[in-house]
């Protein structure tokens, strides 16, 4: 066997040098070329062909999840290795998306990095193909594999498909007509059609027989079957003779639709119509070329036509319309809006006036063209005459209280600039303290990057150097004690950088979204402390603008603290919830509670950093915060509104991931 080849992929030049040496223990092993982003590494994995890829996950331009995709399709032979200082939880569910090799930590790359490429190299699973299976299928074979192919796609079918003889015997009846009717296979097949077919159906399947001997085929039969629990199933059948080699028609094979629910609908809909005949308002309906196709009991009422006389005619013409505006302006705004809402005059057959609250809604076909026009009227007639009764009422009243007004405004003007001056100086002191909220979010997050991307990256080529010294000291035990234990300071170092990075501002947040990083808090929290923690988040959460998602975390970082230093908890909750417009956070504890005093003082916001802290970031993002307790713990409440529209990265709306190499 020849020497391995191996591609290093990292955007850092110095971890590059550090993996060489390490590989250049082997001597079996060649590095056949180095690349320090996602596209550089499709390109060489192309070219070079290697058979090991050691893969960073963050870098520049194209990150090393999708290159590992591109390779393993692209370049199946090559097998890839996750290089990656990111937490294993993290690392292992993106490695199985990518299928990728194995996993190695860039912490521990001076013990593991070896033995990880030495296990994958001796692992053959995925390199060959079964292709030395005989060409030369029998026949029989053929016939089998068809036949087993043909159940399968039966027994797969959304619709019941039923065989039986021209005597109606049951002999086949697939996973769906269990599923339909209740019988399993066992208990219908051998039992006669009539075990589905209620009493006073049967006559039904006399008819379908016949037709059947003829050789006539039954197309799209509704009727109903009875289901083993006795309720009624609603179906479309079609039937088609079974013939023999000889052509003789020997039996019948059913497929059987489940129409229930269109059945329902159709009911919904002729119950809807009678819902509209009970409506107070005139509704009717208009095509495109506003021709009234639906006219309901209130319409004629009003109007004075019958739904005979009103079907079929233009509706602007059958009522003689006043429109407000000319007609065009007001299609204009439909087809823009898809709603009009407006004041009509209208004609009574009589030819009365009638004054008419009007509202359109456009329903348009697949193509997004006019389709038809729901349009319902409320008769205001007499309210109009009673608003011009009121508004000449008001015109004496407005006189009466004109000078009334001007005093009063005098005398208030005052108060209103004294007010105005307080609001203006209390949003400057609110806006200073989301800009110091914003700048220490920023500051953590520099230094969290500084420590991950700078210190993190030196400690691993220091372990990795050490490694390398390790191995060159082998025959002087004290020596080689040393280097072991300053290696596993080292591993100390990097985990205690990564925890310090991760507290100032975790990548997960970024990342993976909010469950995450709070999992991951709280299991830091946890091995810090004896509190424990349960966490309650719906699978289908989801992700949340970017600044939503760090103030959370930021209030539960902050409660839990609370909780750990002031409470005497040793349980804590945090529950976690959204609806369509908004998302909800409580966290609750069991301990000695808030007492009366300090409660009151945190109401009348009166209270230290750390609760203010939490209020402003829930106010700047026009939240809700509420406190509650009682002598058995207490509960903090936050509610915060979402967009229901999604922007784009910029705006923080549902971010893809982004991993930390």
């Amino acid at each position: 066997m020849g020497s391995v080849r191996i591609l290093i992929v990292d955007d850092h030049e110095t971890v590059r040098r550090g993996v060489r040496i390490l590989l250049s223990s082997r001597r079996d092993w060649v590095v056949c070329g180095e690349a320090a982003d996602g596209f550089e590494a499709v390109e060489k994995a192309k070219s070079l062909r290697p058979d090991v890829v050691l893969m960073d996950i963050s870098m520049p331009r194209m990150d090393g999840v999708e290159a590992t995709k591109i390779i393993r399709r692209e370049v199946p032979e090559s097998k890839v290795i996750i290089v990656s200082q990111n937490d294993l939880t993290v690392v292992s569910t993106q490695g199985a998306e990518i299928k990728a090799g194995g996993y190695v930590n860039k912490a521990d790359l001076a013990r593991d990095l070896i033995p990880a490429v030495e296990s994958l190299i001796a692992d053959p699973s995925g390199e060959r193909t079964a292709t030395d299976a005989p060409s030369d299928v029998s026949e029989r074979t053929i016939v089998r594999r068809a036949v087993d192919l043909l159940a399968a796609i039966v027994d797969s079918s959304d619709d019941a498909i039923i065989s039986k003889t021209l005597d109606g015997v049951i002999t086949s009846w697939n996973k769906s007509a269990e599923r339909f009717f209740g019988y399993t296979r066992e208990e219908a097949v051998g039992q006669h059609i009539t075990l589905i077919i209620p009493e006073d159906r049967r006559d039904e399947e006399v008819r379908i027989i016949e037709r059947l001997r003829r050789g006539e085929r039954v197309d799209h039969f509704e009727t109903v079957r009875r289901r083993k629990d006795g309720t009624m199933l609603d179906l479309s059948l079609t039937i088609s003779p079974v013939k023999d080699a000889a052509g003789r028609v020997v039996g019948a094979s059913k497929v059987a639709r489940d129409i229930t629910e269109r059945k329902q609908i159709q009911q919904a809909l002729a119950e809807r119509a009678r819902l509209l005949d009970l409506s107070n308002d005139a509704i009717f309906i208009r095509d495109e070329a506003d021709r009234v196709t639906y006219w309901n009991q209130s319409a004629s009422e009003l109007y004075g036509y019958s739904r005979e006389e009103a079907v079929g005619r233009v509706s602007h013409e059958l009522l003689r319309t006043e429109f407000p505006e000319p007609l065009g302006l007001i299609t204009e705004q439909l087809h823009h809006d898809s709603r009009w809402t407006g004041e009509l005059i209208h004609r009574h057959k009589d030819g009365s006036k009638i004054v008419v609250a009007s509202r359109w809604a456009l329903d348009r076909d697949d193509g997004g063209n006019r389709k038809r026009v729901l349009e319902t009227n409320n008769d205001i007639t007499q309210q109009k005459q009673s608003d011009k009764a009121l508004r000449e009422s008001e015109e004496r009243l407005r006189t009466l209280s004109a000078g009334l007004e001007v005093q009063v405004r005098a005398r208030t003007q005052e108060l209103e600039e004294r007010n105005a001056e307080i609001l203006q100086q209390s949003e400057q002191l609110r806006e200073l303290s989301n800009r110091l909220l914003k700048t220490q979010d920023d500051e953590r997050r520099r230094i969290a990057r500084e420590l991950h991307d700078s210190a993190g990256q030196l400690i691993t080529v220091l372990g990795m150097n050490l490694a390398g010294i390790a191995q060159r000291v082998g025959q002087n035990p004290s020596l080689s004690e040393t280097v072991e234990d300053t290696q596993n300071l080292v591993q100390q170092l990097s985990r205690e950088i990564r925890t310090t990075s991760y507290l100032l501002h975790p990548p997960l947040l970024d990342e993976s979204g909010l469950s995450q990083a709070i999992h991951w808090y709280m299991q830091g929290l946890k091995e810090r402390s004896d509190l424990d923690i349960e966490l309650s988040v719906p699978e289908n959460f989801g992700r949340l603008p970017a600044d939503l998602e760090l103030t959370i975390f930021r209030i539960v970082q902050e409660g839990l603290t609370n909780i750990h230093r002031h409470s005497g908890s040793k349980t804590a909750t945090i529950l976690l919830s959204r609806s369509a417009d908004s998302v909800l956070l409580r966290i609750e504890d069991h301990g000695k509670g808030i007492s009366a005093e300090k409660l009151a003082a945190i109401r009348a916001q009166r209270t230290g950093v750390g609760i203010t802290g939490m209020r402003e970031r829930v106010r700047h993002l026009k939240g809700v915060m509420d406190i509650q307790s009682s002598g058995t713990g207490a509960t903090i409440s936050v509610t915060f509104p979402v967009p229901t529209i999604p922007t784009s990265r910029s705006d923080g709306i549902l971010q893809p991931l982004e991993a930390t190499g």
